[in-house]
């Protein structure tokens, strides 16, 4: 999750009282289930005290560009940093695919490609700011996904270019993870588990350098995020072209979401190490 030590599985109270202070964390708030609609789509999460626990959401890239026998799973740098800095390791981390996944499994009960390294861009710095240009990052599968097809990076400037011809004006996107979810009426903000992999829509609502601004009103018939859907893929409506990943936005999952952009030269800087460019 974004600007928290907090690992996602944490008391529901514990975040409720950390969602005045912890802005940008994000989850899907008033989506549906995802069900196979997002395969690619992933959850990321760690081991310890004989449990696996939902940390993150992430999306496969497919294999390495220097190493075709390494899989490459995309997800924000500051899940990755805050991980480290708690003191886990690739080894603590796991990932699946499973769209049925809970925030809490036995991991026998699933099948999970085996981490073997993570990364994230050099100058991602830990602060409470509500944007961070280089929050990008990578978990290294010891093996490609067999049968998963991955998902596409965006060409360079793709958003620039869509805003450039008029496309983004009142354009839909597609949100996906498995962070909790939020209700805000009727009392105190509440965040519950979602029962799997989670799909929102949003309508565009601005551009930076850096960002992609989106609206979910669910009272205006759209959803946007909450706690723990950090990394996970955005995407404009039925594509598979992953054009920002969550990150930040209403630290009260009420409203705006800012996932941060995949086609400025700064994180096709970073993932080029890794993946083949478009």
């Amino acid at each position: 999750m974004r600007r928290s030590r907090l690992a996602l599985g944490a008391a529901v109270a514990v975040l409720a009282a950390a969602a005045a202070t912890a802005p940008g964390a994000q989850a899907i708030v008033g989506g549906r289930p995802d069900g196979d609609d997002h395969p690619a789509a992933g959850m990321m999460a760690i081991e310890h005290d004989g449990i696996t626990e939902a940390w993150c959401s992430a999306w496969y890239a497919g294999p390495h560009r220097s190493d075709p026998g390494t899989g490459v799973v995309v997800t924000a740098g500051h899940c990755l940093a805050d991980l480290a800095e708690l003191g886990f390791a690739p080894s603590d981390i796991t990932v699946t695919f499973d769209t049925g996944a809970h925030f809490y499994w036995d991991e026998a009960e699933r099948v999970t490609p085996a981490v073997g390294a993570t990364t994230w861009h050099p100058a991602y710095a830990y602060d409470y700011a509500l944007s961070d240009d280089e929050d990008y990052g990578v978990v290294l599968l010891e093996d490609p996904v067999p049968g998963l097809a991955p998902m596409k990076l965006p060409a360079a400037g793709m958003l620039d270019d869509l805003k450039s011809r008029g496309a983004l004006a009142g354009s839909l996107w597609d949100s996906v993870g498995y962070g909790f979810t939020a209700t805000f009426k009727r009392g105190p903000v509440r965040y519950d588990p979602p029962p799997g992999r989670m799909l929102a829509l949003s309508r565009f609502a601005g551009l930076t350098k850096s960002e992609l601004g989106l609206l979910g009103n669910p009272d205006a018939g759209f959803s946007t995020g909450c706690y723990g859907d950090s990394g996970g893929p955005v995407l404009p409506h039925g594509s598979n072209v992953v054009a920002g990943m969550t990150a930040g936005g209403d630290p009260l999952c009420r409203a705006k979401a800012t996932p941060t952009r995949l086609d400025i030269p700064v994180a096709r800087a970073f993932f080029r190490d890794h993946l083949r460019l478009p």
